[in-house]
């Protein structure tokens, strides 16, 4: 009978580190400010970061689809505008690092420790592939 216990105990132990936690991501404020525990005087600074972020990663989404639909349609964007496309897309994902590291910088060092179990959003490097078909 006490080894059936140990053995339940041990598969709850291992089940609950083989599932991952609620992550929290950095894109739902409120949770963040609750979990981070912000001063007021953060929210202030950091809210409007994580808006700059969520605009960065629709005006994104928006120019990737609306690329992939002229493709589609045969509307091959040329060799200048797709240089275009990608280094939009580089600064985009460097405005987006940027931004998480300004948020980061005003976190204390408790805050900082727990910054790292957010799930921050980043953009993926753009792979002509996945948009032009080539």
């Amino acid at each position: 009978m006490r080894n059936k216990i140990i053995a339940f105990i041990l598969v709850l132990i291992l089940v609950n580190l083989g599932f991952p936690q609620n992550k929290i991501s950095l894109l739902d404020t409120e949770k963040v400010n609750e979990y981070l525990e912000l001063t007021p005087k953060q929210i202030k600074i950091i809210n409007p970061k994580i808006e700059q972020i969520k605009t960065i990663l629709e005006e994104d989404k928006k120019i990737i689809s609306e690329i992939k639909e002229r493709v589609k349609n045969d509307d091959e964007p040329g060799f200048f505008e797709k240089i275009g496309v990608k280094r939009g897309h580089d600064k985009r994902a460097s405005q987006i690092e940027n931004l998480i590291d300004e948020i980061e910088d005003h976190l204390n060092d408790q805050q900082k420790i727990e910054f790292k179990n957010i799930e921050k959003p980043e953009l993926k490097p753009l792979k002509k592939e996945e948009i032009f078909g080539k």
